[in-house]
């Protein structure tokens, strides 16, 4: 098994060891399946996957439900704030199971700040240490459908990824903020065109209050 699987079972087994259970909200893209995946390894016996639609619109459900046990879950209706509605459907469940509820954050998007806001309610970030296109090479070691996959290429704005985004390739878009957070050159940023890096540096920069939440104020 690849090392970097390996650490990761092993922190999750670790770090979970005093949760009751474990509640994995799955999209049906990559960063979902490779958590999904993770925590039936480390502690199966507390894992429930979550998807928030009707059965039959999991992308690749038999791989799902191949790796462990999927609840699906009426989906919010109408078109607004959806994201908002999944979330506090997450929580509640999560609350009333005792559960830990998981986020799908990455380190791609820790340090971009492109994360939705409704997901900060996610109590364990197994993946926010990890860069996106290592999450890619990771779904392929252990099988995830390629479907998924080219899912998280392609543009889903209610996950901060649209159109103009999803046009650049994900380890394009991985050597800007290795850069950026000083774990590359910024020479290689010449692999990007002019345009990818100011896009991205605008996206960058107005994201960044992300980061920061919650803020805590002064003692007084």
């Amino acid at each position: 098994m690849d090392k970097r699987l390996k650490t990761l079972i092993k922190w999750l087994r670790k770090s979970t060891r005093r949760a009751h259970g474990i509640l994995v909200p799955i999209s049906g893209g990559s960063d979902s399946a490779l958590i999904f995946w993770l925590f039936n390894q480390a502690c199966p016996e507390k894992t429930v996957g979550v998807f928030s639609g009707s059965k039959n619109s999991l992308r690749c459900r038999e791989w799902f439900e191949s790796v462990g046990e999927v609840r699906c879950i009426p989906a919010p209706r109408g078109k607004e704030d959806r994201e908002s509605r999944r979330w506090a459907t997450f929580s509640t469940i999560a609350i009333a199971e005792q559960r830990w509820l998981v986020g799908s954050r990455n380190r791609s998007e820790e340090v971009m700040g492109n994360f939705s806001l409704p997901s900060r309610i996610a109590t364990f970030l197994p993946l926010a240490g990890v860069w996106k296109s290592d999450i890619m090479e990771l779904c392929d070691l252990i099988g995830v459908p390629k479907e998924v996959t080219n899912s998280s290429r392609r543009a889903d704005p209610d996950c901060g990824r649209p159109k103009e985004i999803a046009e650049i390739p994900l380890e394009l878009i991985d050597v800007f903020l290795k850069a950026k957070c000083g774990e590359a050159k910024k020479k290689t940023l010449r692999a990007l065109t002019p345009g990818q890096v100011e896009y991205l540096t605008g996206v960058y920069n107005i994201n960044q209050f992300r980061r920061h939440l919650p803020v805590t104020g002064p003692q007084v």
